[in-house]
């Protein structure tokens, strides 16, 4: 029955293991100058792994063309030297609309090129520092920008997540969604034969559901244009170049970022990248928020279609204010290891500025340990190709859907090869810390799967495995503070002749562990696990 349901999906094909897995998001501030950039260069350098690709950033605000030009100059050296150390390079497009008025207080100069009316709400309130999404001025500028940006010929331009039809504060605080202005409403009356005003447009909308799609419709439609406009003139100058999207992950956002990624395919005709943002950025919110926040992205894949044309999707693994207190190596190890597992295909890593902390601090703190466990996360990122998760799935929210996952009982929070649905009632009330060991493992035997843990043990047990059944890791996590004594796992699906596996657990050298065959399964034991720490078997 398993090997029949295994047989269920496709595979894509494995790509290089050359391409990145480790990115690194930087800020604006870590290439402001010579002096910025040497520091933050170095300590890359010094940290071999740390990352396989860097993302500059095109920064806030609104500034002249040949400010930009400027900036380009210097990041063109800074990808440069990285090509020399075999990191490339892509770059995040920081700003489109606006992000907020609270990011342009007390940094008016960084707006000086913005003469066009601000992002309104429905109550009339204006977001000065953002922009009316359909100002012919705001779209020139952005286009502008666009090509001289993409003179830099970078591997990505990852949108970033103000391409959005809320959260522009103060003017969406308790408004409809959308631009409100005056030129927004008159064109929207113009398409759909109208004569509202601001106010009883909004009125009309809580009344006749219709009328609410046709408006709903319509703020997708110019965020759309906007990535239009930006992937147009990123393909001509660099048709290389691949777009992405950094969108947000919540469920009420799958309309645009779907459409969003849809448009710059089309413009481009190349694969895109997507990128689910938000979530638990402190050590202080716990490793298992960082878990629960890698199934939400997976399952997020699955909210939009997971389209075959995105070819990278990529979670933000983001500490904040990106200071010394916020996050360890260690806690960004174990949520690059849990989004990696559930069927992401790389991490993006925003954990650091040149104008927060000292960069001998960000390298020795942050830098060293995650380069000492990145060989490990890449190891599987590779073995992972063309492969799907075999779980049980459960439309429960993804905190319920943890804490069940914890008795080693494999789940499915996004796409991949389902073995079964757990009821919600299952889930409501686990109470895992209260089970007895004997419980546990019962339960495990009602849920059969390619990897059974057979041993005493709290944490994730996450099988994957080709198109034709057979198993090809099993990702293992200890959620425990203290260290897991050896685990013994029955498996399923293992090739016929193999007599080893590889143990690969983050920042220990890999052992081989060998294969014992009894009453049709495959055995393995896998030695003591860390705390908080995560590993996986290769076959």
């Amino acid at each position: 029955m398993l090997s029949g349901m295994l047989s269920l999906w496709s595979c894509c094909q494995r790509e290089s293991d050359s391409r990145p897995v480790m990115m690194m998001r930087l800020r604006p501030t870590n290439t402001d100058t010579d002096e910025d950039w040497a520091a933050t260069y170095s300590i890359i350098k010094e940290n071999p792994g740390c990352c396989d690709e860097v993302w500059f950033s095109t920064g806030m605000g609104f500034l002249p063309e040949d400010w930009h030009k400027d900036k380009v100059a210097r990041i063109s050296r800074a990808m440069a030297q990285l090509k020399e150390i075999g990191i490339s390079s892509s770059l995040q497009f920081q700003m489109t609309i606006g992000h907020g008025d609270k990011f342009g207080v007390g940094n008016e100069h960084l707006y000086a090129e913005k003469t066009w009316r601000g992002w309104t709400g429905s109550h009339g309130v204006e977001a000065k520092y953002s922009s009316c999404p359909r100002n012919p001025k705001f779209m020139a500028y952005i286009r502008n920008v666009s090509r001289i940006y993409a003179s830099l010929k970078p591997a990505y331009i990852w949108v970033d997540d103000d391409l959005r039809y809320d959260n522009h504060k103060p003017a969406t605080l308790d408004s409809h969604i959308g631009c409100w202005c005056d030129d927004c409403i008159e064109e929207f009356n113009e398409r759909h034969g109208g004569r509202w005003t601001r106010q009883t447009l909004a009125k009309a909308l809580e009344k006749d559901g219709r009328l609410d799609s046709l408006w709903h419709s319509w703020c997708v439609e110019t965020l759309c244009d906007i990535a239009a406009a930006i992937s147009e003139e990123v393909h001509e100058v660099s048709p290389q170049t691949k777009m992405a999207f950094q969108g947000k992950k919540e469920d009420f956002v799958v309309p645009h970022v779907s459409q969003i990624l849809s448009v710059m395919h089309e413009k481009t005709g190349l694969p895109v990248g997507y990128r689910p943002g938000t979530g638990p950025r402190y050590d202080i919110d716990g490793p298992e928020g960082q878990v629960v926040k890698s199934m939400q992205s997976a399952r997020f894949i699955d909210l939009i279609g997971n389209p075959d044309y995105v070819d990278v999707w990529c979670p933000e693994i983001e500490t904040w204010p990106r200071v010394y207190g916020s996050r360890t190596g260690q806690g960004v190890l174990v949520e690059a290891f849990a989004s990696l597992a559930y069927g992401l295909s790389s991490v993006s890593m925003f954990i650091m500025a040149a104008d927060k902390e000292p960069a001998n601090l960000y390298s020795r703190t942050l830098l060293k340990p995650i380069a000492e466990g990145a060989d490990v996360l890449k190891r599987y990122a590779y073995a992972n190709e063309g492969t799907s998760v075999a779980g049980y799935s459960s439309p429960v929210a993804c905190d319920k859907l943890y804490e069940f996952a914890r008795t080693a009982v494999p789940v499915l929070p996004g796409p991949g090869c389902s073995l079964g649905i757990l009821s919600e009632d299952l889930l409501e009330e686990p109470d895992i810390p209260k089970q007895l060991s004997s419980d546990i493992q019962a339960l495990r035997e009602k849920y059969p799967s390619p990897a059974m843990c057979c041993s005493p043990f709290v944490g994730l047990i996450v099988p994957r495995v080709s198109a034709d059944g057979t198993l090809k890791t099993v990702g293992v996590m200890n959620t425990r503070i203290d260290v897991q004594e050896s685990v013994r796992i029955r498996l399923a699906g293992v090739s016929d002749g193999a007599e080893y596996a590889v143990w690969r657990e983050m920042k220990k050298k890999p052992v081989r562990v060998r294969i014992e065959r009894a009453d049709g399964f495959s055995y393995v034991t896998v030695p003591q696990i860390a705390s908080w720490n995560a590993g996986f078997l290769e076959f």
